[in-house]
């Protein structure tokens, strides 16, 4: 049987909304960019510094930064 891949995590290392991005400081050490737009069902606002998060990492213009981001609640623990 085929397990399946465990997505990156981490947590909410910098939210800056005025500028409507954020840093993300990944389980191995670095710190990962994301947009607001990457944020899973418009939920942007609702982040909080020290949050846990998923995310799926993408090579960008400027290094790598998180295509999709999803916050880990009480009904997401992983």
């Amino acid at each position: 049987m085929k397990q399946h891949e465990v997505p990156p995590h981490g947590v909410i290392a910098e939210l800056h909304p005025e500028a409507d991005y954020g840093f993300i400081a990944s389980s191995d050490g670095r710190e990962i960019y994301f947009h607001r737009n990457s944020v899973a069902d418009n939920r942007f606002e609702e982040l909080k510094a020290g949050q846990k998060v998923r995310f799926a990492e993408s090579q960008g213009d400027e290094g790598p930064q998180a295509s999709f981001v999803q916050p880990i609640g009480k009904h997401h623990l992983g």
